[in-house]
């Protein structure tokens, strides 16, 4: 395990317990310590708020449901961070801390669409509608703002929840160039009027990024497909 965890301007070292913020020490209680660790050792992930107080604190401590947020509270206003950024609270479900991305724009993508999911896990699961992730091997970023990815996803994402059926199905797939990165999602039981259609299509081609969208009736029921094409960063893992 790393000795030393690099986030922007901290500098953690896992040995002496030691808080470098700027080259200056930050001083933080044993407890606002192994939170920050836990944080930046699940960069990318939504973190449950039971699984926080069990990688913190131990499965067997009793707690009420503000302890938690008083010592998350301490932690940002130590390292001068607030309720919007970088630690984001993920309503009803936790927290995450966002991979530390340089200017270029890098994208974890499999952390960003599993994030995407469990952001709609209560309407996924009322309407027991399956997903899938099946992206390509070791691909781990990509090239693109993630605000404007967001955007994207989320317009589409929303599409698919508006008219999916009870037991549909959702699916992230993905190839590989050198080039590029080719993400496909298909969806069954879902599929928008024209106008709609043509209406997020048109948002995603403002936003920057080539989309092709589209849906049709199969003796399946209906399916819905979108493909987003994004330069690549890196393909290694």
């Amino acid at each position: 395990m790393q000795k030393t965890i690099q986030y922007t301007d901290l500098l953690v070292d896992t040995e002496t317990h030691r808080t470098m913020q700027s080259g200056k020490a930050v001083m933080l209680t044993d407890t606002e310590y192994r939170l920050l660790v836990y944080l930046l050792r699940h960069q990318g992930v939504v973190c449950r708020r039971d699984d926080i107080i069990d990688g913190v604190w131990g499965e067997r401590f009793f707690y009420d449901t503000g302890t938690l947020d008083v010592h998350l509270s301490s932690l940002r206003h130590k390292l001068g961070w607030t309720k919007e950024g970088p630690v984001r609270t993920i309503r009803g479900v936790g927290f995450i801390l966002p991979h530390e991305t340089p200017s270029t724009g890098v994208v974890k993508i499999d952390a960003f669409l599993r994030e995407l999911l469990m952001c709609h896990e209560d309407v996924l699961r009322k309407k027991d509608i399956r997903c899938y992730l099946r992206l390509t091997p070791f691909v781990y970023e990509v090239l693109v703002d993630e605000a404007i990815l967001r955007q994207i996803f989320s317009a589409v994402f929303s599409l698919f929840l508006q008219y999916a059926p009870e037991g549909a199905r959702w699916e992230f797939s993905s190839q590989l160039t050198i080039r590029e990165y080719t993400l496909t999602l298909t969806s069954t039981g879902s599929c928008p009027d024209f106008a709609e259609m043509q209406a997020a299509r048109q948002q995603a081609a403002f936003l920057g990024i080539p989309i092709r969208m589209g849906n049709k009736s199969t003796t399946e029921g209906s399916i819905m497909g979108v493909e987003l094409t994004i330069p690549m960063e890196n393909t290694e893992s």
